[in-house]
This record gives C-alpha cells, sequence and structure tokens, in this order.
C-alpha cells in the first residue's frame, strides 16, 4: 500500500562497540533526504534522531570512528523507528554481552517501534524472542552460525529483506538502502520516495515486492476470491482489461468487486493493474534495450505517449530520462 502507516518523527539508533557505521549513516541519510523533499512539498517536519547506548561513553564502529551516544537506554523514551546497526565479523559475542540492550529492544516493540535491522543486527533481535517462529534476513556469511544458535527464528536465505510484523531485517547494509526507500514510501508517501529513491539506488534498486519476504507473504490479505484476480491479472496484465472481464473473472459484482480489491490491496483494480504494468516498464527500461514504445507494448500501452505521460506522472521522470540515467549508471557499475 502507498498510504502513509509509519511515523518517522523520533528515530533512536542504539550504538555498539564493532558496528558498521554505513548501516546507520545510509538509512539516516536516506530519511533526511525524504524529510527535504517533503519540506518542498509542505508535507512533513523534521525527524529527530538519538542515539542512545547502555553508558553514556563513546563507542568506536569498525571504521574507527567513535560516536558518543546522547542518552542512556533508559532514558530514550518511545521511538517510533529503531535502526539497529549490523555488526562486523562474529556478532555472538557482542550480544550476549548486550543484556541491556536486548531487554530495551523488547521494550521499544512493547511501546509500538518499528524496527530496520542490518545485516547481522539480527542477532540483537533474535536474542530478545521476538523472531521465534518467524522470518529473518541476515548475512550470508553469517547464516549457518546464527541458525545454529537460534534454530527458531526462520531464517529466509534467499530473500534481501523479511517483515515479520513491525520486524523489517534486511540481510546486508545494500539492501537496507531498499528498504529504507520502503519506509519512506509509508510515511512520507509514494512521490516522495521516488525521489529519493532517484538520488540512492534506482539503478539497481528491484520492487520491493519481489525482495520482500513478510510472514504474510503470499498476499496482504486472506481474501481468496481477490488473491485469485491478483494472479489473473498478473497473467494477463498486457491485455486490454476492461472491468467487464474482472467483473468475470472473480464472478463479484461490480460494487463488491471494487469495495473488496480495495480493502484488499489498498488500491481500486485500475490503480492496482496500472502500477503492476508501470512497474515491469520501469524493470524493461532498466535491463533491455528496446525503444520506448516498444517497452509501452510489453507493458501493456498501445500509445505510447500515454504511456509516457503515466510514467512521468508516477516516477517523476520522463521515460527516455529514467532510462538514460539508469542505463548509464548501470553501464559503470557493471565495467567496474
Amino acid at each position: 500500500m502507498t498510504q502513509k502507516m509509519l511515523s518517522l518523527n523520533r528515530v533512536l539508533i542504539p550504538l555498539v562497540d564493532h558496528m558498521l557505521s554505513t548501516s546507520i549513516s545510509l538509512p539516516l541519510e536516506i530519511i533526511q533526504a525524504g524529510v527535504t523533499y517533503s519540506r518542498l512539498k509542505h508535507h512533513y517536519s523534521d525527524v529527530e534522531v538519538c542515539f542512545c547506548a547502555e553508558q553514556l561513553s563513546p563507542i568506536i564502529t569498525m571504521g574507527g570512528i567513535p560516536l558518543t551516544p546522547e542518552v542512556t537506554f533508559a532514558q530514550t523514551g518511545p521511538g517510533d523507528l529503531v535502526i539497529i546497526p549490523g555488526l562486523w565479523r562474529n556478532p555472538l559475542p557482542v550480544v550476549w554481552q548486550s543484556k541491556t540492550l536486548v531487554k530495551w529492544l523488547k521494550n521499544q516493540h512493547q511501546q509500538g517501534a518499528t524496527f530496520c535491522v542490518a545485516g547481522t543486527g539480527v542477532t540483537f533481535m533474535a536474542e530478545t524472542g521476538l523472531l521465534n517462529h518467524q522470518p529473518a534476513a541476515t548475512h550470508w556469511y553469517f547464516l549457518e552460525r546464527l541458525k545454529r544458535h537460534y534454530p527458531e527464528v526462520d531464517f529466509k536465505p534467499h530473500h534481501l529483506i523479511t517483515r515479520s510484523g513491525r520486524i523489517f531485517c534486511a540481510g546486508s547494509v545494500n539492501s537496507v538502502a531498499d528498504l529504507m526507500i520502503h519506509l519512506i514510501e509509508l510515511s512520507m508517501g509514494e512521490q516522495v520516495a521516488h525521489k529519493v529513491e532517484q538520488q540512492f539506488s534506482h539503478e539497481i534498486r528491484r520492487p520491493m515486492d519481489q525482495i520482500l519476504f513478510a510472514e504474510d507473504h503470499t498476499t496482504t490479505h486472506n481474501d481468496e476470491i481477490i488473491i485469485q484476480l491478483q494472479e489473473w491479472i498478473r497473467q494477463h496484465y498486457y491485455e486490454d482489461i476492461e472491468m467487464n472481464h474482472l467483473i468475470e473473472a472473480s464472478g463479484l459484482t461490480r460494487r463488491t468487486l471494487h469495495r473488496r480489491f480495495k480493502e484488499a490491496t489498498g488500491f481500486s483494480p485500475t490503480t492496482y493493474i496500472q502500477r503492476m504494468r508501470l512497474t515491469l516498464a520501469s524493470d524493461l527500461l532498466k535491463r533491455t534495450d528496446l525503444s520506448i514504445r516498444e517497452v509501452a507494448y510489453q507493458a501493456g500501452y498501445t500509445d505510447p505517449d500515454y504511456f509516457s505521460r503515466l510514467f512521468q506522472k508516477h516516477f517523476q521522470l520522463t521515460p527516455s530520462n529514467f532510462k538514460r540515467s539508469v542505463r548509464g549508471k548501470l553501464f559503470y557499475l557493471e565495467r567496474s
């Protein structure tokens, strides 16, 4: 869904020795970019960021950068988002010495915080027990070791990002960028998320529904008729789909179809199909040498001009500019 569902008014960052500074600096820079774009639209206020630790003495990151907490865990109060950093090397010894942090994380969860967990930082959440029988992503290098120590956690080796309720785990620092774009969309809206994505990672980013594993990963709802209709749409998105086709495929009346589809997915059927087509088009622009006209046809649009207008409205860039930006960056990525 694209409606705002997450508050980012107060972000808490627990600091621990041997943490990867990039696992917190990158999310904070993405949040700040979102705030900047939101201000241009007069839609968003400042985000308060608070660094915290068990004691107020500086910690040393893996890169040798000293970071000084502002408050202790006991002084933080509740946060909207807690960003848990990844750790360098074996995370288990650090986590086992961080009982105060583990207790604090449980308390933040009880108070309604959302968690962005980077790489091996998932070990802290595993230690709380909040991920028992829940999906979790982590860095591949320590996957087997963590599976042995936390057998009740459902680690997902083939997914970069997982969600269990309000706990989002990113398997690496790089996938934290994708996760943060998703959280920006939930908190500040789709247009702001697209603007931020253009500055950070849209040249390599895949749609969130392709890389996210959630505990309700089959669908975000339990309406079997709408699930079947979503699958029908995936098989026919390139055709000229009219409402009568959806009514026939679902067996529902027009009014009931619209109501149940919106309740289940957050979108009207028309908007859902449009978003699916535009997502496919963006991927074709990234990965192929098809012309704009050919991309439009592949995505189910017979009018390339109409497609271009929709694309620009959705991604804040024309298809040509999007392709030029993305393909240029990919060229240098592939050569390096």
